[in-house]
């Protein structure tokens, strides 16, 4: 992740319009700098203190400047492809990975992730089901989640991912199409 940030990206991070960070700022309870052209810059740091300070979800990212990213599929070819793929990048990467939702749901709660890579169809948990108990939760919702699946999905879940932004890849996929997504969310 990117040691300073814009005002959009610390307001996508925080869940808020960017004028919302400029008010903040302005106000004094963000620190930031502006650059010769006048744009506002916020040390990744000093979002993360703001963030604490006023009880606010804190992604991994931003503690130690690392994205971290946790994989839930059944598939163990998957996850072990899943591995490989970011096992490239571990300076800039925490890989986690977990073939049981539930486990999951777990790890989700005792650390913050700033991915989560989650198959739709598994055995013990319905992805959705997932998606919507991550969503619900104030420590959680800000997550984002990239869907994988092999199967067709209903209408209705269709519907709930592009109502709630959360992209969709269909198995199976390039890893250099999925790494540039993820890319691409960093």
């Amino acid at each position: 992740m990117k040691r300073y940030l814009t005002t959009s990206d610390a307001a996508q991070i925080c869940g808020v319009a960017h004028t919302t960070v400029i008010r903040w700022i302005s106000e004094g309870k963000l620190k930031a700098h502006e650059t010769p052209g006048g744009h506002r810059r916020i040390d990744q740091g000093d979002l993360a203190l703001f963030m604490k300070e006023f009880n606010m979800p804190v992604p991994g990212s931003l503690r130690d400047g690392r994205f971290r990213i946790l994989a839930v599929d059944d598939e163990k070819p998957v996850l072990s492809m899943l591995r490989r793929m970011f096992s490239q990048y571990l300076d800039e990467i925490d890989f986690y990975a977990t073939p049981n939702c539930m486990e999951a749901l777990v790890l989700m709660g005792r650390s913050s992730f700033d991915l989560l890579i989650l198959d739709v169809g598994m055995p013990d948990m319905d992805g959705i089901q997932v998606c919507k108990t991550i969503k619900s939760n104030p420590d959680t919702a800000a997550i984002r989640i990239m869907v994988i699946t092999g199967k067709e999905l209903s209408e209705e879940q269709d519907e709930y991912l592009k109502s709630n932004d959360i992209d969709v890849t269909k198995k199976p996929f390039s890893p250099s199409v999925l790494l540039e997504k993820i890319r691409m969310l960093m």
